[in-house]
């Protein structure tokens, strides 16, 4: 690949395509372009090494979507130890304040530290109700909230999904 920004693309267009063929049916297991996956993974992974937060947040996605099974047993056989790596790589995202891995590692990580980022986030919601709204009955978490958690668990900048920075102040 020429640049880390035209993999990304590639695998946001990879990424599509499996969700338009999910969205055909819903209830059904469906295989994914697993040679696109595994090649789009090992291009990923120096990267994701590097520290780019957008190569780790996509390397999770591929672990926990099981992107590169061939069926969807070996999915379900493999799919404690893919939890556990993605985890870590939402952890190494969010630790550098890339929200998007933060709300993975609090909705769907493994382990203590996901543990702990979801109790932190518990915590924060008791404590910032102001920082809590809602929209048609569901409870929504805005970025004051994400960038609050962040600020508290990390002491980080907060990035959004374009990777914008926010400057936060050192948490306690």
């Amino acid at each position: 690949m020429s640049n880390l920004h035209d993999l990304y693309d590639r695998y946001q267009a990879a990424w599509r395509a499996y969700r338009d063929t999910c969205t055909v049916d819903a209830q059904s297991w469906h295989r994914p372009d697993v040679a696109e996956f595994t090649e789009l993974r090992r291009l990923l992974l120096p990267h994701a090494e590097s520290g780019d937060i957008t190569s780790q947040y996509a390397l999770a996605t591929i672990l926990w979507m099981g992107f590169c099974c061939e069926s969807e047993e070996q999915f379900v056989a493999g799919h404690a130890a893919a939890m556990e790596e993605a985890t870590r790589w939402w952890l190494a995202a969010a630790r550098q304040g890339y929200w998007p891995a933060l709300d993975n590692l609090v909705t769907s990580g493994v382990g203590a530290e996901a543990k702990r980022t979801s109790e932190a986030w518990n915590q924060l919601e008791k404590e910032r109700g102001d920082l809590v709204g809602s929209s048609h009955g569901m409870t929504v978490y805005g970025p004051e909230f994400v960038q609050e958690l962040s600020r508290r668990l990390f002491g980080r900048v907060i990035r959004d999904e374009d990777g914008l920075k926010v400057e936060m102040e050192r948490g306690i």
